[in-house]
């Protein structure tokens, strides 16, 4: 399929179009991008769960979520710092795959600047005394301690690779995009 008046895609068009609609996501809470899946490397095996894209920085290629600093995703991530980001917009039948090396930063000068931003009534999901995933009696239990900050964590990934699929009624569509030292190899790709 080749770019028309009909079709204007170009690998430009859509790498811009990634980046845009990435930070709008950060920006709008009912985009569709605004809560993808995290996919990180276990101790056992591989593990996914649905988290807020906070930042988007496109010239650095990082995207940026929060977590609890004794969640299973912040250890995966010590363990194999990699991460797989997975957005899906399900009008527009587009999904986007971002890859790349993930740090979790804790309770450092970098972490306080995200905190301090944070409204005082999210500062508390970062309180609990048990730790994320710990069994509970009921969730109107849990205890709450007094230094949530010390919990809370700054994941980052800055984006080696990028994977585009459109679905289309008559044909898919997909690019791939890969950071080489200084810049973005493009290609389309088989979907």
């Amino acid at each position: 399929m080749r770019p028309s008046d009909a079709h204007p895609q170009t690998l430009d068009h859509v790498h811009a179009e990634i980046w845009q609609r990435l930070a709008g996501a950060t920006a709008d809470p009912a985009h569709s991008w605004r809560t993808p899946t995290l996919a990180t490397a276990g101790p056992n095996h591989p593990d996914a769960r649905v988290v807020i894209l906070r930042e988007v920085d496109p010239h650095e290629r990082t995207l940026v979520c929060f977590s609890d600093s004794r969640a299973h995703k912040v250890a995966g991530v010590r363990i194999q710092p990699v991460a797989t980001w997975c957005f899906y917009d399900p009008v527009q039948r587009l999904q986007l795959r971002a890859r790349g090396e993930t740090r979790a930063h804790v309770n450092t000068a970098f972490t306080r600047t995200f905190w301090e931003r944070l409204p005082h009534s999210s500062r508390r999901l970062y309180a609990t005394v048990p730790r994320p995933g710990d069994r509970v009696l009921a969730p109107w239990e849990i205890a709450f301690g007094d230094h949530p900050v010390e919990q809370f964590a700054v994941l980052v990934t800055t984006v080696h690779e990028l994977d585009w699929l459109r679905l289309g009624a008559e044909a898919h569509e997909r690019a791939r995009f890969r950071w080489d030292d200084d810049s973005w190899e493009a290609h389309w790709a088989c979907p």
